[in-house]
């Protein structure tokens, strides 16, 4: 081999190997990528199913104090909008400072609550929309589905 060959193939080899590692490199960083994307959609849906949780949790526990108490169980519509509204103001209540672990925890997404009727004669609902990240869930709470009001 004469001199000429052996430098372009070194030039060659060194080419090929550094298209190789930025191809290797970007696929790496695309993962690392794709990874926080899920662990970011994950603590998303977490969030919203522990609200959401905890609205069924307390329409099961309303519908049965006032079957208890004696009271007419479906309350109308506007009144499971107000309770669907405390329901939210106890949920947004911010933790005792010694419970808080903001500093351990990647950032928390940010819940937002919006009661609406859509028309006349539908039910109230409440849409539950957590976001982070660039992320955004959305998920409804109907006090009807659970009892609580009747259309």
């Amino acid at each position: 081999m004469t001199l000429a060959e052996v430098l372009m193939s070194t030039l060659v080899f060194a080419l090929a190997a550094n298209s190789s590692a930025q191809l290797w490199g970007s696929a790496l960083s695309w993962n690392q990528r794709a990874e926080q994307r899920q662990e970011a959609l994950h603590r998303i849906d977490l969030e919203l199913l522990q609200r959401e949780r905890a609205l069924r949790l307390a329409a099961a526990a309303q519908v049965k104090a006032a079957g208890d108490a004696g009271a007419e169980v479906p309350m109308s519509c506007d009144e499971a909008l107000a309770w669907m509204d405390e329901q939210l103001a106890i949920a947004r209540s911010p933790l005792p400072q010694e419970v808080s672990l903001a500093t351990a925890l990647p950032p928390a997404p940010a819940l937002e609550a919006v009661s609406e009727a859509a028309s006349a004669e539908d039910p109230p609902a409440l849409w539950l929309t957590a976001s982070g990240e660039g992320i955004e869930r959305r998920r409804l709470f109907a006090p009807a589905a659970h009892g609580l009001c009747r259309p």
